[in-house]
């Protein structure tokens, strides 16, 4: 197998260094060089100045064989890149009348006079082989050297993927000879944390090299992804499927779905399919499972029910539950009976837990400690399904959490 292509990213603009934007562009490049088996090995975000654009690609044309730019082509002032590279590659920026026609073309076809300051984007680093841009009006292009290729690309999304689909990835695969390619697959799992998984799957990490494992951590989930590198996309997802069985023979039920599939999509289809009824008792979630549960059409078959609830002895007055203290997981168990027995349901949820702390300052939402024990339980036909833990940290931390442990048990009684 041959050695695989480097590939960096600069993206350019002040505003995602200051947080006002986010770079999402990025991210599509990087999944669109991964399937063709180019490496990602740096990303770079740089500001509108001149000096640091030119460093920040000279310095990934230097290490890599493939840069790709986002940004900065537009007409103002602030947009710098076309000089940056022109500095990189050594070379004057040269007026090419072919472009600002185009250019002035595109502004008449939509009613508008194109301005002078337009003109700019008609300069391009002189030996440049222009890339066509019909989404907008920032002509593209690349430059290539003994070091490799700099690929320059819009900011405004559709018109990055345009250009980066439909023309520098095919650019790329021609220049390379790229033969390979490279999927992932990504197992979701809750139920476990990410020390736990870690530990289960541990050996398999150490072992892995192609397809390798890597782990990464949600609010009430973990992500298990694995990525295989092949001469051809079949040979790809067969070595995944291996690794695929493996883990699943170590997590087990953890495992609840892949790729972008959601928990709580899993357990709206699981209810459908089986054609159950649910009801469902909340109290320290603001209403977040029945929330998740709702969004999705079955939940016009099998939600019958649904409360929010902060005071936990109103509850006890609305079921009639007065041997049982409230708060307690005894409370919590003789409630989800109450609830399915007066609902009519197959299956009743109860998340009991104290009310998350309001007015958290921002820098402790996550490590606030826990207010109580929160209680799930479900009550079906003939079984309590049972699960507690304690739940620290803000109110929205503590929503973002909670609902994954709550829809985990109803998933797993589901599948028992």
């Amino acid at each position: 197998m041959s050695e695989p292509i480097r590939a960096e990213i600069v993206a350019i603009g002040t505003e995602m260094l200051l947080g006002d934007l986010i770079d999402t562009n990025s991210a599509y490049i990087a999944q669109q060089l991964k399937a063709v088996g180019v490496n990602m090995y740096f990303k770079t975000i740089v500001g509108d100045n001149l000096d640091r654009i030119a460093f920040s690609i000279g310095q990934s044309h230097d290490r890599s064989q493939v840069v790709i730019t986002s940004g900065g082509l537009g007409p103002t002032v602030d947009d710098m890149t076309r000089e940056g590279v022109a500095r990189v590659m050594g070379v004057e920026l040269e007026f090419r009348q072919d472009l600002y026609d185009y250019i002035d073309k595109y502004f008449a076809r939509r009613g508008f006079k194109m301005t002078e300051n337009n003109r700019k984007q008609a300069f391009v680093p002189a030996g440049a082989t222009v890339i066509e841009n019909p989404r907008g009006t920032a002509p593209c292009f690349y430059c290539e050297d003994e070091k490799g290729l700099i690929i320059v690309a819009p900011g405004v999304p559709h018109e990055m993927r345009y250009i980066i689909g439909e023309r520098a990835i095919p650019i790329i695969q021609e220049k390379f000879d790229l033969g390979e390619v490279i999927r992932t697959r990504v197992l979701k799992t809750c139920g476990l944390g990410e020390s736990r998984v870690d530990q289960m799957i541990g050996d398999l990490f150490r072992e892995s090299v192609n397809p390798s494992i890597g782990v990464l951590a949600h609010p009430g989930q973990v992500d298990v992804r694995i990525t295989a590198r092949a001469e051809s996309v079949e040979k790809a997802e067969e070595m995944i499927d291996v690794l695929d069985a493996k883990v699943r023979d170590i997590l087990g039920v953890a495992v609840y779905a892949v790729g972008e599939v959601t928990l709580d999509r899993v357990v709206a289809g699981l209810l459908g399919e089986k054609g159950k009824t649910l009801a469902v008792v909340e109290t320290n979630t603001g209403g977040a499972v029945l929330q998740r549960l709702t969004a999705w059409p079955e939940r016009v078959d099998f939600l019958r029910r649904g409360i929010v609830a902060m005071d936990q002895g109103e509850l006890a007055g609305l079921f009639g539950i007065s041997d049982e203290e409230p708060g307690s997981e005894a409370f919590a168990e003789a409630l989800a009976l109450k609830v399915r027995e007066e609902s009519g349901v197959d299956m009743a949820l109860v998340v009991l837990g104290p009310n998350p702390p309001l007015n958290i300052e921002p820098e402790k939402s996550r490590t606030a400690p826990a207010m109580g024990e929160t209680y799930f339980k479900l009550s079906t036909n003939d079984k309590i399904f049972s699960h507690d833990g304690s739940f620290g940290g803000n109110e929205q931390f503590i929503q973002s959490r909670v609902p994954m442990f709550a829809l985990d048990v109803l998933r797993r009684a589901l599948i028992a």
